[in-house]
C-alpha cells in the first residue's frame, strides 16, 4: 500500500503545485538592477555523465547561447556522499550570489545525520523538470522482460545486482517499491552517478540499473543497452514498446524532480535574476528540442514562491519511505 500511496501522493502533489503556478502569473518578475558581476560556479554534487550533470550542462549551454547571463557559468562536479559533499560546500557559502547548484536529493540529507545540510539551509530558486525512471539491462542480457527479472529474482533471492545512485536515494526507493510489488529481493549496489551506473552495467558488474533517459539514450542508440520497464503511469514516445510497471501488474510509479538552488542569504534581487533566467531557459526551442524531447523529460516549472512548499511536501513522503525501510526512526 505504501508503494501505491507514494506514487499517487507524489503525482497529486505535483498536479496541485503545477496548477497553482498556472493560476498565478506565469511570468517571472523582472530581476531589477542586480546582475552577477563575476563567473558563476554551477555545482553538480554528482560525478560527470549522470542525469544531474546533463541537466546543469544543458542549462549552461542555453544560457550561453541565448546570452541570458552577462558572465560565464562554470560547471563544477563535486561528487560524494550521495550529493552531500557538494551540498555542504554550497551551504557553507552563505550570502554568495555567484554560486548555484542542481538539487534533486531529499533522501541523502535525511540519512546523513542530525547536522547535515538540507534544502532549508539553501535558497530554493525553481524546479524545471520531472525525470522518468526505467529499469535498463545490457542488450545481450538474458532478461528480456519484467517477468524474466521477477522469475530470476525468485530463483536467486538477494543475488541479482541492481545499480543505482546513492545508498538510500531515489533509485534505492524504486528498488524497494519493485521488491515489495513483486515479493522479491535484489542486491542493491550504489554508485556516485548515473554515468557510473552505465559503466558498471556495460562492464558486467551489475545485471541491471535504474536510469533516466538522459543517462542511457546514447548507449541505447548504439544498441548497447535495452530498457525493460518504466515507473510511470503511461508509456513514453521514445520507447513505445517499453511497458510501464503498472500495466505489468506492479504498482511502481516514481518521479525525480530537478531544480536549482543557491546558498541562503542571497539578496532578493539575485533570486529574481536567477528565477527569470531559468524561466527564460525553459521557454527556448533549444531546451525543448535538445533536452526535454531528447531525453524524454516532463516540463515542470515551479517558481520560487511555490518551490520550498513543494519540496517540504516531498520530504514527508521520503521520510515515510525511509522510516518504513528502517533507515530512519
Amino acid at each position: 500500500m505504501a508503494r501505491n500511496l507514494f506514487g499517487k501522493r507524489l503525482l497529486r502533489t505535483t498536479v496541485v503545485s503545477v496548477l497553482a503556478i498556472l493560476v498565478c502569473a506565469v511570468g517571472v518578475q523582472a530581476a531589477g538592477e542586480w546582475k552577477p558581476s563575476k563567473p558563476i560556479q554551477f555545482v553538480v554534487p554528482y560525478a560527470p555523465g549522470g542525469g544531474s550533470d546533463i541537466f546543469i550542462r544543458s542549462i549552461e549551454n542555453i544560457v550561453k547561447s541565448e546570452k541570458l547571463c552577462p558572465v560565464p557559468m562554470m560547471v563544477v562536479n563535486q561528487p560524494g556522499g550521495g550529493g552531500s559533499i557538494g551540498m555542504t560546500n554550497v551551504v557553507q557559502q552563505r550570502g554568495n550570489s555567484h554560486v548555484l547548484m542542481c538539487f534533486i536529493s531529499l533522501a541523502a540529507p535525511l540519512t546523513a545525520g542530525k547536522n547535515a545540510p538540507t534544502f532549508r539551509d539553501m535558497t530554493n530558486i525553481a524546479n524545471l523538470v520531472f525525470d522518468e525512471q526505467l529499469i535498463v539491462v545490457k542488450s545481450d542480457s538474458p532478461f528480456k522482460t519484467i517477468e524474466d527479472i521477477v522469475a530470476g529474482a525468485k530463483k536467486r533471492p538477494g543475488e541479482i545486482l541492481v545499480g543505482g545512485t546513492m545508498p538510500t536515494g531515489d533509485d534505492r526507493m524504486c528498488t524497494r517499491f519493485f521488491e515489495k510489488a513483486a515479493n522479491i529481493r535484489f542486491r542493491y549496489v550504489p554508485f556516485n552517478s548515473g554515468g557510473e551506473c552505465i559503466t558498471a552495467l556495460l562492464g558486467g558488474h551489475v545485471e541491471m540499473i535504474w536510469a533516466n533517459p538522459g543517462e542511457f539514450v546514447p548507449q541505447w542508440e548504439a544498441k548497447m543497452v535495452r530498457p525493460i520497464a518504466i515507473a510511470k503511469e503511461n508509456r513514453i514516445s521514445l520507447f513505445p514498446d517499453v511497458p510501464t510497471f503498472k500495466e505489468k501488474g506492479y504498482d511502481v510509479i516514481f518521479y525525480i524532480f530537478r531544480g536549482v538552488v543557491a546558498p541562503s542569504g542571497i539578496p532578493d534581487e539575485a533570486v529574481a535574476f536567477y528565477e527569470n533566467m531559468l524561466k527564460r531557459v525553459t521557454e527556448t526551442a533549444a531546451w525543448k528540442r535538445n533536452y526535454l524531447d531528447k531525453y524524454m523529460l516532463s516540463h515542470a516549472w515551479i517558481g520560487y514562491k511555490e518551490y520550498t512548499p513543494f519540496i517540504t511536501e516531498q520530504e514527508k513522503l521520503y521520510r515515510e519511505f525511509l522510516t518504513e525501510m528502517g533507515v530512519l526512526k
